[in-house]
């Protein structure tokens, strides 16, 4: 049996599984309430007059999870038991709505650096020591080589990179506008000047 052929076999049985085990049951709605959830918050609660800067955050953080949540799978630091779609797309509701809305909520009542510590550190709490055993209870996902510590220094981590990132774009940005004291990103609002300034002032 080649390995096309071993593949398509394989992707028969976990759609098959998925079909009869995991679609519609309990553990599936726990991934879905959430998600529609955490939609519905963003769209009611995100400051869309800085709708271009936090979607940049977050889609830096979608980028790195969706990285990660693979590599981390392959190196059986953990396994999804459940799916929210078949064919391993697991990372989905994690890596795209959960870590990312949680997180430009951390970024988006966060001024300076001091306060975006506190923030981030909440949301990371949250995910890490609160979401994630529930998520293990309920055998979504199940940990190997890994722990909710390891998870809350990986969330925390990676959203003060991407936040560093943002920054970052945003100074070369202003300095590279041909209107003084404007980014073209965001004419109305100078996030550049925003983010910059905050960050002095505290």
């Amino acid at each position: 049996m080649d390995i096309v052929e071993t593949q398509r076999l394989l992707a028969n049985l976990l759609y098959s599984h998925w079909l009869s085990e995991e679609l519609f049951s309990f553990s599936w709605f726990t991934i879905v309430i959430p998600m529609v959830v955490l939609s519905g918050m963003f769209v009611i609660l995100v400051d869309k007059s800085r709708l271009r800067e936090l979607i940049l955050y977050g889609s830096i953080l979608a980028v790195a999870y969706g990285l990660i949540y693979p590599i981390a799978s392959t190196m059986t630091l953990w396994q999804f038991q459940n799916n929210l779609i078949p064919y391993a797309l697991d990372l989905v509701p994690f890596a795209f709505i959960f870590h990312p809305i949680l997180h430009i909520f951390a970024y988006q009542y966060a001024s300076s650096w001091k306060s975006f510590a506190i923030t981030n550190t909440i949301s990371a709490g949250l995910f890490a020591f609160v979401a994630l055993p529930v998520y293990v209870w309920l055998k979504v996902i199940q940990f190997y080589n890994w722990n909710y510590l390891y998870s809350f220094i990986l969330a925390w981590g990676i959203s003060f990179i991407a936040r560093a990132v943002v920054i970052w774009l945003a100074d070369i940005e202003q300095r590279h506008s041909t209107q003084p004291n404007q980014v073209s990103l965001s004419p109305r609002i100078q996030p550049a000047m925003k983010l910059l300034e905050d960050d002095e002032n505290e």
